[in-house]
Parts: structure tokens; sequence; C-alpha cells
């Protein structure tokens, strides 16, 4: 329903439905009346997710609710990609399985790896709309080959089972369908307890935490960090290409988690960690489509400073040689985020060319992802206010920001 709004007019709505004075919505998230008016009035942004979130949690609504829900699946006549067609999937009991497992026969286990790393390639190219045709038939194929493929592949079997669950989670929550993501997480979570790979349930903790921090938990988002690292053998990190990967990426997303919590410190030492990891690994990799690397890290440098408002900290890594030098071999998705934030930070700079520049670059790189983006849209909307440039407008209504 505030879908066509922009964000200052769904901060009101929402504030008018929740019988709150601006002064008294201040007050909730600890900032003046005058700060809720020039938000309100779309003359200031709400940049840090923090803000989005307290606001939420004193209004009462998802964070998704506040930020517009994203527009990545198109209503195709089929509706093979729909929302509905993936709960299905996700919903099914193993004893009545449904029409959807009736009809499917036992998959060949070979198949089924092909599936679950044709997803992730799917998400890391940000084909959000491919990806979401494809889910609920992946999901069916490897729920089918744990419950009723042949036993000696059970386990086989499983890995394949939660690593479809994590693409699911990840990708549901995008969509901004926390809930149904959690299902997918959690579901993952257990399936990857069960095999007792360290790899895979290092890999499914950080899709907990990932969920959990979409979900405005934050501090529960540190704590799944934590524990993970401490869950599995000491020193095993190190043992392979894949535990320096899948431990690095579970620290960046930990940082993320520290840096909503304002916690300086707690962010500074899981950059350090994933750093170690990224330095002992020697270069970028794509190990369980973790795309981790020193690239990588960088990236979660530069949106962490932006989470704490550290203007001139992200400037000093948004400059245009160093950035286009981190994005060379990186999946589609990682581009696109980091010419994003490099857009914020020009933006926050006022420094409106280089950050029209890189919002371009970003929707270029990836226009579905961008389309989903609630901060691509109101950066895209506030550019176009500042200045009369033609292509800015087009942009702008690209991103379904504007009408």
């Amino acid at each position: 329903m505030t879908n066509h709004l922009t964000f200052g007019q769904r901060l009101k709505f929402y504030r008018d439905r929740r019988e709150l004075t601006q002064r008294e919505l201040g007050e909730l998230v600890g900032r003046s009346e005058d700060w809720v008016y020039r938000v309100e009035s779309d003359r200031i942004p709400v940049e840090r997710i923090k803000m989005l979130t307290d606001l939420a949690d004193a209004l009462r609504i998802h964070v998704e609710d506040l930020q517009g829900s994203p527009a990545l699946l198109d209503d195709y006549g089929d509706h093979k990609g729909s929302v509905p067609a993936i709960r299905a999937a996700l919903m099914q009991s193993r004893r009545l399985s449904g029409d959807l497992f009736d009809r499917r026969e036992v998959p060949r286990l070979e198949r089924v790896e092909v599936e679950v790393d044709q997803a992730w390639r799917l998400y890391q190219a940000s084909q959000y709309a491919r990806l979401g045709e494809v889910l609920p038939g992946l999901l069916a194929d490897v729920r089918l080959a744990v419950h009723r493929g042949p036993s000696e592949l059970r386990r086989k079997a499983l890995r394949q089972f939660a690593l479809a669950l994590h693409v699911a989670a990840v990708y549901l929550r995008k969509l901004g369908e926390t809930n149904l993501a959690w299902t997918a997480v959690d579901q993952g979570d257990v399936a990857a307890s069960d095999l007792g790979d360290p790899a895979v349930i290092l890999a499914l903790r950080r899709g907990v935490a990932h969920v959990q921090l979409g979900a405005g938990l934050p501090q529960e988002a540190v704590n799944v960090t934590l524990d993970a690292a401490l869950d599995v053998a000491p020193g095993w990190w190190r043992s392979s290409s894949t535990a320096l990967s899948v431990y690095g990426t579970l620290f960046l997303n930990g940082a993320m988690a520290a840096a909503r919590m304002e916690d300086a410190q707690t962010t500074g030492e899981m950059l350090g960690k994933a750093k170690e990891a990224a330095d002992r690994l020697g270069g970028e990799g794509n190990e369980m489509w973790t795309s981790f690397g020193p690239a990588n890290v960088q990236i979660h440098r530069l949106a962490t400073a932006l989470e704490f408002e550290n203007v001139d900290d992200a400037l000093g890594i948004a400059s245009q040689a160093k950035a286009d030098r981190l994005a060379v071999g990186l999946p589609v998705e990682r581009q696109a985020r980091l010419r994003l934030d490099m857009a914020r930070a020009f933006g926050m700079a006022n420094r409106t060319d280089d950050a029209v520049d890189s919002l371009k670059r970003a929707f270029r790189t990836a226009p579905e992802q961008m389309r989903a983006h609630e901060l691509a849209r109101d950066l895209a909307r506030r550019l176009a206010k500042q200045t009369r440039q033609e292509d800015v407008h087009e942009l702008a209504l690209c991103l379904d920001a504007i009408k």
C-alpha cells in the first residue's frame, strides 16, 4: 500500500498510524523533533541500517515495511517464480509430500549438485527472477534426494540440502520475506548439524546470522558468529582454502552485525579476523560461493564505515581507481554492492557527480539487484532532486524511485 510513497512519506504514514507525534518518535530513537520533520519531508536521508531498525521498532513494523517492498519477482503468467511456490516447497512434510513431490522422480545426486551450483551462480549474478523460477523445483529435488534417494548417498544429499536451503534463505531475505528466510535457514542449519561437516556448519551459521541481521537482531547475529567459530576445532579454519573462506565470511557478516550495534571494537576485531583469513588465502576465491578474499574484506570495511557514518574512511576506500581494482574478478552481486556503497559515500560527501556515476555503474552491473535495494532507490530519488540532468531522472525512473 505504501510502496509508491517516498521514504519520508512512509515514515509519516506509519507514525500517524502509531499515533505518535514527531517529538515522541524522535524521543524513541534518540533524535530531535526537527530531525524527524526533516526526514519525513525527505530533506535528509536515513543512511544507517541501525537507525532504520530503531525507527521500525519504534513504529512496531518490519524494516521491510519502512523501506518498501523490493521488486525482485515480476508477475509471470505461470507464477513459477512466486513466493507462494517457494513457500510450498519449503513447507512440505517429508511424509505428506504433496503435489510438488508426487509428480517428481527421485533425482540423481549429480543432477542435484549441478542444480545447487546453478542456484548459487544465479544469486551471485544477481539474476533474481530466474533464481525465483528454479528454487521451488530445486528445494523439491534436494528434499527427495535426502528422504527417498539411496541410503549410501544420504550424507552427500544432506550436504546439498543444507546448501540449497542456504541460498534460498539469503534470496528470501532480499525479497523481504524474513520469516520465510528464517524457515529456510533453520532447516538448513539442522541439516548441517546432522551432517557434521564443519565447513557446511559454518556456512549455515553465517546464514542464520545473516537472516537475524535482516530481522533487526544484530546482537543475536553477533552471538551466533562467535559461537559458531568456537564450535569448530581450534585451528581448523587454517586447514584449507574452503575453511579459510567460510571462516572469513562468517566474520564479515559478524562485523556488519556489530556495526549495527554501534560496537566499534567488536566490528574491528571481526574485520581483523576476516583479514587474517584473507591474507592466509592470498587472493580472491569463491569457495562454497563465498567470494571471499582481500577485496571482500575491503568491501565490508566500506560498508561498516558507512554504518558508522565515517565519511572520510568511506571515501578513502571508495576512490575510483581502488574500487575498480577491487571489482576485478568479483561476482556481479559483490561488484554491484561495492558500487552502490561507493555512491552512498560520495552522496554523503555531497559529491553529486561521483555519486551519480557510481550508481549508474551499479545499475548497469546488476539492474535487478539495484531495483530491489531501498538504499539505491532512495539515493536515486535524492540525486534526481539535486540535479536536473535528464540521465539522472531516467536512472531514478529505471530504479522505480520516482513515478
